[in-house]
């Protein structure tokens, strides 16, 4: 049997006058004794009996291994745990607190037998008290803070990324309830979901359900969304609660808007917000038709609450078009040159070859009039400007698109651009097909228009090259410019500093064939689909 003295109890009644009256000072053969001024039980043989269990009236008591009464003392007994108060008597259905060997405070909780509930084998055990779940370890201690699917306490530097459970301080678990995360370490990390780190937030909620489980989404291809009291809330795939706009996904390949679904607003209490956002209809006032559809937009509001329109703003480090009337824009967004909004397209609008057009036949409207931008292409996504290469699902194809790191169109207004040995018009990348390999465009930036190679991720071929491409044709480039595509059987020579075709069937004199140049050769294989961009 070992005992642990107690530092003090929860909810502990009053001591009584002694409890004379449950155990009569005259010795009998066998009973209750106090005669050395402890309580103690002799059996028939007028011997104190030790390290047992003995009754009076409706509480038990503990004889120790001296046969003295056991008080305010945990003992363990097997495999068991009991606490006798301060009168002796066991205790049921009540918490206790006491230190452990290292000195350290811990709650223990003594069920309706008497026994403490705990843990075995290394695992932890959850029993539910007054409509309460708690946690505790193969020793009793009730648990506190973070906890994974197993039981196994998180205490990394921030264990709410991979935590289910929750125990709040006075050792219950959190249900159909929200967690203010304070406690960020220095690197708190990134959301997929959101795209932002987790530091850019003033504040980090999780909420915890009516099982206690962490609300969380199940990957990064789709937030969790869920009700709760009577709002509609995002989390990402660490569990934390999405600040309104987001992603829904976080692939970043961009795809045909769906706008057309409808949502919502998630803003249910009517308060004016600022440096807020908010999805909800425009009034009659603002937009008719969308007042009469219901069609819900993103709206952003400033420091004073006004919202922002007819331009492009930066929120939370992000940027983002507002038109005329402050409704975000998604998909490719023409702005004017003095910086207002122009118009907009949907992505799946258009074909490859309408951005190839130029501005005088152009069936996109605006776009030799004002820079053209790609913003996130999904207004219940994320909505924001895209920068860099990204690949873009138009009407007809996949195509990929490049973008200054100010927005802007690589190639913008119907001209040829070239970034990083790569050609753009109006954003367009002018990539080779895929199954040719290679394809030639005439480099017009310059008034000598000549023709250059490039391969199927839009980069130039440069210095002096002979390469076969898709079809087993020969390409010749030299000087980085293109000289021929010629369908010989022999790979072409080099001699002299000039390319000749040569046949290795022919009589050893006679294999050196004809100079090959582009006034001979180069002009008559300049097919279609090899030619990707001339004027």
């Amino acid at each position: 049997m070992k005992k642990k003295s107690i530092v003090s109890q929860a909810g502990l009644l009053a001591v009584s006058a002694l409890f004379l009256w449950a155990f009569p000072s005259t010795a009998h053969a066998e009973g209750w004794d106090n005669s050395s001024g402890e309580w103690r039980y002799l059996d028939s043989a007028n011997n104190a009996v030790s390290d047992a269990w003995r009754k009076s009236g409706d509480a038990w008591y503990y004889l120790g291994d001296d046969g003295n009464m056991v008080k305010d003392s945990i003992v363990t007994i097997g495999d068991n745990s009991y606490y006798l108060d301060v009168n002796g008597a066991m205790a049921a259905n009540r918490w206790i607190q006491t230190k452990d060997d290292d000195d350290n405070e811990g709650w223990f909780f003594f069920g309706p037998d008497g026994k403490a509930y705990k843990g075995k084998d290394g695992r932890v055990y959850a029993r539910e008290i007054n409509g309460k779940k708690y946690l505790f370890d193969e020793d009793g201690v009730m648990q506190t803070g973070f906890f994974d699917a197993e039981g196994n306490a998180v205490e990394d530097e921030n264990p709410f990324k991979t935590a289910v459970y929750y125990f709040g301080d006075d050792g219950a678990m959190l249900q159909d309830q929200w967690l203010l995360y304070s406690q960020v370490g220095e690197n708190p990390g990134y959301s997929e979901l959101a795209q932002r780190n987790y530091s850019e937030y003033d504040e980090m909620w999780l909420y915890f359900g009516s099982n206690g489980r962490k609300y969380v989404a199940s990957s990064t291809d789709r937030s969790k969304q869920r009700e709760i009291n009577g709002k509609d809330y995002l989390f990402d795939e660490n569990g934390v609660m999405i600040p309104q706009l987001s992603l829904r996904s976080a692939n970043i390949r961009a795809t045909s808007s769906n706008a057309k679904v409808k949502y919502g607003s998630l803003d249910t209490d009517g308060e004016q917000k600022d440096d807020y956002w908010t999805f909800t209809v425009p009034n009659e006032v603002m937009s008719q038709d969308d007042y009469d559809t219901q069609e819900h937009s993103w709206f952003r509001t400033k420091k004073n609450g006004d919202v922002i329109k007819d331009k492009i703003a930066t929120v939370l480090g992000r940027r983002y078009a507002f038109d005329e009337i402050g409704r975000m824009q998604t998909g490719f967004v023409v702005m004017l040159e003095d910086g207002t909004f122009g118009i907009k397209y949907d992505v799946d609008e258009w074909n490859k070859e309408d951005f190839l057009t130029d501005a005088t036949n152009s069936p996109i409207a605006a776009i030799d009039r004002g820079n053209l931008y790609l913003f996130g292409t999904d207004e219940l996504n994320d909505g924001s400007m895209v920068t860099g290469e990204v690949t873009v699902s138009l009407r007809d194809q996949n195509v990929v698109f490049g973008f200054r790191d100010n927005g802007k169109a690589i190639g913008a207004k119907c001209t040829l651009a070239k970034s990083n040995d790569k050609f753009y018009y109006n954003g367009l990348r002018l990539d080779a097909d895929g199954d040719l390999k290679y394809g030639i465009l005439r480099d017009t930036r310059t008034g000598h228009g000549e023709y250059v190679v490039v391969d199927a991720n839009g980069k130039q071929v440069k210095g002096q090259k002979i390469l076969k491409d898709g079809e087993g044709n020969w390409i010749i480039v030299d000087n980085s410019k293109f000289v021929a595509r010629v369908a010989d059987g022999d790979r072409p020579r080099k001699k002299n500093g000039r390319f000749y075709h040569y046949d290795s069937t022919a009589e050893r004199n006679d294999r050196w064939g004809a100079e090959i140049t582009f006034a001979t050769d180069g002009a008559n294989n300049l097919d279609s689909d090899f030619v990707l961009f001339d004027r």
